[in-house]
């Protein structure tokens, strides 16, 4: 799973599903807190639950660190927002010490943008061109950023997938999150979509001050 963005309603959503496909494994692919008006109980709950995660961009950025912003008005922007979540020192230092990737068993990889940064990544219609990075890293590589969900395969024979978004997905209103399915030799890679109580995120969004309540309104796709 990748991008919670801080909406807990939907990562609890998610938990319930689990409890049914019942994994031998989860894999946190970042972007945990920022965004939404559950930031420290999103991360709470996934440094609990003890998965596997990377960092996000937004791992970064929720710590104070504004990086690849170039102009002034945006460093400043994101430093408030990032204020207004208000995280724990503890969570900060966590956040910022997540690997950029991971790798697993059955030749597997997560990486939250590309497997040199979690900054970048291509939308799901990009040319083959934007996709070669991810070329010779793994059988299969998995990625969030773009909070669209899909299946795409390489020249070179690499299956590429976007584990979709927990908290703001792009091409629906659902959470959703990967399973990969081993069979034998064989993996079955499935996207999960989840109902969530999407009317009680939008209320914790109403009910917020300053720049993040527009930003998780916007996440929710209720801007």
């Amino acid at each position: 799973m990748s991008d919670i963005h801080g909406n807990l309603p939907a990562l609890e959503a998610v938990l319930d599903d689990l409890e049914d496909e019942k994994p031998d494994e989860v894999w946190c692919g970042g972007d945990i807190g920022w965004g939404g008006g559950w930031a420290t109980e999103c991360i709470a709950r996934v440094r609990k639950e003890g998965w596997t995660a990377i960092k996000g961009n937004t791992d970064v950025w929720i710590t104070g660190d504004p990086q690849t912003l170039d102009s002034e008005a945006a460093r400043s922007n994101h430093r408030a927002i990032a204020a207004a979540h208000a995280i724990g020192e503890a969570d900060a230092e966590w956040l910022i010490n997540l690997p950029l990737g991971h790798s697993g068993p059955g030749s597997i990889l997560l990486v939250h943008g590309t497997p040199s940064s979690p900054f970048e990544a291509p939308q799901p219609d990009a040319p083959a061109a934007a996709f070669t990075v991810y070329e010779d890293q793994a059988g299969i590589v998995v990625y969030g950023h773009v909070h669209r969900a899909f299946v795409r395969r390489l020249a070179d024979g690499t299956l590429v997938a976007n584990s979709g978004s927990v908290g703001a997905p792009k091409d629906g209103v659902d959470a959703c999150y990967l399973v990969v399915d081993r069979g034998g030799p064989d993996l079955v890679l499935r996207h999960r979509r989840v109902p969530y109580d999407r009317a009680a995120a939008i209320d914790k969004a109403h009910s917020l001050e300053g720049p993040l309540r527009d930003v998780f309104l916007e996440n929710l796709g209720a801007g």
